[in-house]
């Protein structure tokens, strides 16, 4: 399986696009040795986890140029948009609407929580409707952005992002987004930030690996030490972004990869632009199932301006095994081992019942084709298949379009529906 992970990709509205874009030929470059190292793998991502920060300061513009420039992406690596999995991170919040004071008033609140009480002030806000609404409104540019690929979030159960892939002995991968900006704003700096309880839930199950991906690495995490703690009891893969420097980190148990900034602001001290490459596939040696991880971290050199490979000594790439708990597959599970497609695909409680692999994959490809349409488009054909309900008039716009499209899954209405969509496209 092969894993493309970039992260803090900082699209600047007023700067993307223009005909004086800075990162323009730093993009297409990306865009290229990008290709050139999949060829050179000889296979398309599986997987491409962005760990937040895709725009600058959460405009509605700067992610209409994301959504571009991701297709484009997937084009030239050559796999689909659906592979997409997104979370937020700091600069993915609206700050003029996380600077309003009753806002201001709850994160004050929560950060000034005494630690063995935390859990409970968390729950406490995520829970209640109003609270929580309130503590994600900053999130809502980013949420309509991340509604194509199925990774909006809302509380109180759907807080992160979860999505299963088939490994190459039929075990499943469970790659698992945490949000730790819900708490962020103008106001952020070390150990102020959190993520919620729900991300404590993550837990062993029998042939399953984890990996996990955060915007915030856990210094930048006011629980950060338990989160780390509990990490290292489930999760074999941990990647995360915000620091804009690369770092790898092989352990007996996991590996921790820490990503270079896509986008760092050019005044940065040590500016280094870069992404990852991860394969994993699991071998059996001496008895043991092992799980081999190897990390090819891309870096921008200068004169001349290039990527290149950081190496690990004498080594092009970064690599580790870690043991794996013994497991073998059940018998109605062998004539299933088709490589690394998507197994299941989760975003919280209402998609985790799927029961056929072909129909999650549609619905992903789906929603792409969905979010594309305008609000009126998207309206008409949710009124003209009844897939409206009447509490939806409550909720913002991407969970009401959300909704409507898992009610046109659990119908079976998913054939109508994209011939709707199509008759707008036509």
């Amino acid at each position: 399986m092969l894993i493309l992970h970039i992260s803090d990709i900082h699209f600047r509205k007023g700067e993307v696009g223009s005909a004086m874009d800075p990162n323009h030929h730093l993009r297409t470059t990306l865009l290229r040795d990008a290709k050139q190292q999949c060829e050179q793998l000889g296979t398309a991502p599986d997987a491409i986890l962005v760990s937040g920060d895709i725009a600058f300061s959460g405009d509605r513009e700067e992610y209409q140029f994301a959504q571009s420039w991701f297709e484009e992406l997937c084009r030239e690596v050559g796999c689909d948009v659906s592979a997409i999995s997104v979370i937020p991170g700091n600069h993915d919040v609206q700050r003029d609407i996380a600077r309003k004071p009753m806002i201001q008033a709850a994160h004050k609140d929560i950060k000034d929580t005494d630690a063995h009480l935390l859990n409970s002030k968390l729950r406490g806000y995520l829970e209640d409707e109003d609270t929580g609404k309130q503590l994600y409104g900053p999130l809502e540019n980013y949420n309509n952005f991340a509604s194509q690929y199925l990774c909006s979030l809302m509380p109180p159960n759907r807080t992160q992002t979860e999505r299963r892939y088939k490994l190459n002995d039929g075990s499943t991968l469970c790659v698992t987004g945490l949000n730790s900006s819900f708490v962020s704003s103008h106001a952020d700096k070390e150990r102020s930030l959190f993520v919620d309880p729900a991300s404590f839930t993550l837990t062993n199950e029998y042939g399953v690996t984890h990996l996990v991906f955060c915007h915030h690495p856990y210094n930048w995490l006011a629980n950060g030490h338990e989160l780390a703690d509990h990490l290292g009891d489930v999760s074999q893969i941990q990647l995360f972004g915000h620091e804009h420097t690369n770092r790898i980190e092989l352990h007996r148990d996991r590996v921790h990869v820490a990503a270079s900034a896509a986008h760092p602001d050019r005044t940065e001290r040590g500016w280094e632009p870069g992404y990852n490459l991860l394969q994993l596939s699991v071998r059996s040696e001496n008895g043991e199932r092992l799980l081999d991880v190897t990390a090819h971290v891309r870096v921008w050199q200068n004169r001349p301006g290039q990527f290149i490979a950081k190496k690990d000594k004498t080594e092009d790439y970064f690599f580790q095994s870690i043991r794996l708990e013994p497991w073998e597959p059940q018998k109605a599970e062998t004539s299933e081992l088709a490589g690394s497609q998507p197994a299941e695909l989760t975003t919280g409680p209402v998609l985790s019942a799927t029961e056929e692999d072909a129909s999650m994959t549609s619905l992903r490809a789906l929603s792409l084709k969905y979010f594309k349409l305008t609000f009126s488009k998207k309206l008409a054909i949710a009124g003209k298949l009844n897939l409206l309900e009447e509490d939806d008039t409550k909720l913002p716009d991407f969970e009401r379009f959300r909704q409507v499209l898992l009610r046109a899954h659990e119908r079976g209405l998913l054939g109508e529906f994209e011939s709707e969509i199509d008759k707008f496209d036509a």
